[in-house]
């Protein structure tokens, strides 16, 4: 449960302006989805939510991801994985709904030598890696990262 409303929240952040918790928490509830603000504000907490200048205002952005990355985040993407699987050089990882382009920045920003590109949609990322080898490799690597 958790983890599908974060990624509802990412998803909604990522669709319109949000400038308050108040207004994620009425877009929430107006979807059928029951939150405190105290349970929006650790959300945001969590998911490293920033408030960014835009035309609207000060609005919820995702954050731009840092070089250093602590114990925690590594974890909480790794939470967001459902299933990681390889077809001859390309790699397929399947996320809750709405964190595969986190997931993707992610995994681009720490393990782009390790795989010519990626793709991500709403909930899958692909990755295609150089050869077979390469793509199985990297499965190994990213189950251990994210153990």
């Amino acid at each position: 449960m958790k983890y599908k409303r974060q990624s509802r929240i990412a998803k909604i952040i990522q669709e319109q302006p949000v400038k308050t918790h108040e207004q994620l928490v009425e877009i929430l509830e107006s979807e059928g989805i029951k939150v405190t603000q105290a349970t929006v504000s650790r959300d945001i907490k969590e998911l490293g939510l920033i408030k960014t200048p835009s035309s609207e205002g000060s609005v919820y952005a995702m954050p731009p991801m840092a070089k250093g990355h602590s114990e925690e985040t590594v974890r909480s993407f790794g939470e967001t994985i459902l299933e990681v699987s390889c077809a001859m050089h390309t790699v397929v990882i399947k996320t809750y709904p709405g964190m595969a382009p986190a997931m993707c920045a992610f995994i681009d920003e720490r393990m782009q030598a390790d795989f010519v590109g990626s793709i991500a949609g709403d909930d899958t990322i692909l990755i295609i890696a150089q050869d077979r080898e390469r793509a199985e490799l990297f499965v190994k690597k990213l189950r251990n990262m994210f153990k």
